[in-house]
């Protein structure tokens, strides 16, 4: 029985699967398994795949049915009671699960640890979660509220016991991105997490990567908080009923600024009547909802 199950869902990123492997491959410490799931890629993954010789690895492959239900698939494969997830596009770095897995057998108490990490850019590397961030968050026990004020949702760094991942009943594949995130906050209502202000991985950043299509990430993230709360209505006063709405109101504002910009007027007034039902009073709203109107004669 492996210490910890990575399950590395890919899809059509064979050119940067390589190096991902590899760094899983090398990590030191840790007896694992790693569960690729292949979701019907045509690029050659699956040729490449069965040239690996490694009794770790293990290729489940099948019809291309997205990130959330690949992963459901690995879970569903996984032998440990320790399981970490992986991005194809990623690296792990030294330590990425030796640490949590060590963390996780001193604190039978906490049932998720998420670790920082790198993010690649034009001038070098800069950390996923701010310094002043990451200070406040290494102080306290995690909880709901802070997992959803600062979108702890990076998979990559993170490692969950087995038992609460059956709890919540893994990922909800109607979410075609941030179901990262919705996997986490489910976790966060009913367990208790930790934050480890190391690095555990670099973020490579692609034109092809689940970050690029910021309205798809806005329109994703107002779905999340409204399930978050339809579903646990009880995290409401954890997360403050004034800054939901305020922040579930300024997506909203960001679709219509987005759905204008594209030149549909139509999107646009609905988005932003959204954002002013969450803030009546908010005179901003208003003054860009008078512009739309102004506009659409």
């Amino acid at each position: 029985m492996p210490d910890v199950s990575v399950i590395v869902p890919t899809y059509n990123r064979r050119e940067l699967l390589a190096a991902s492997l590899a760094s899983l491959r090398a990590q030191e410490g840790v007896d694992l398994e790693i569960v690729v799931v292949d979701d019907g890629s045509t690029d050659g993954t699956a040729a490449w795949l069965a040239t690996l010789d490694d009794p770790r690895l293990r290729v489940l492959a099948g019809p291309h049915a997205g990130i959330a239900a690949a992963r459901n698939r690995g879970l569903v494969a996984a032998q440990a009671d320790l399981v970490a997830f992986h991005d194809s596009d990623d690296v792990a770095l030294p330590g990425r699960l030796a640490r949590p897995l060590a963390y996780l057998r001193a604190h039978p108490g906490i049932d998720l640890v998420m670790q920082n990490g790198e993010i690649e850019g034009a001038g070098g590397r800069e950390p996923w979660v701010r310094p002043a961030v990451a200070r406040t968050l290494v102080r306290r026990p995690l909880g709901v509220a802070e997992v959803f004020r600062w979108n702890l949702g990076q998979l990559q760094g993170t490692c969950f016991t087995r038992r609460c991942l059956e709890a919540v009943g893994g990922f909800d594949p109607a979410f075609e991105v941030l179901e990262d995130l919705d996997l986490v906050l489910r976790v966060a209502v009913r367990f208790r997490a930790v934050f480890l202000d190391v690095p555990a991985f670099t973020y490579r950043r692609h034109p092809a990567g689940a970050s690029a299509d910021r309205a798809r990430l806005r329109a994703a993230a107002i779905r999340l908080g409204e399930k978050l709360v339809g579903e646990h209505p009880e995290v409401l006063p954890l997360l403050g009923a004034r800054s939901f709405r305020r922040r579930q109101a300024r997506r909203w504002a960001r679709v219509a600024r987005g759905c204008a910009e594209a030149g549909d007027v139509a999107g646009a007034r609905a988005a932003l009547a959204r954002a002013r039902d969450l803030r009546p009073a908010s005179v901003r709203y208003h003054l860009q909802a008078l512009v739309l109107a102004l506009r659409g004669r």
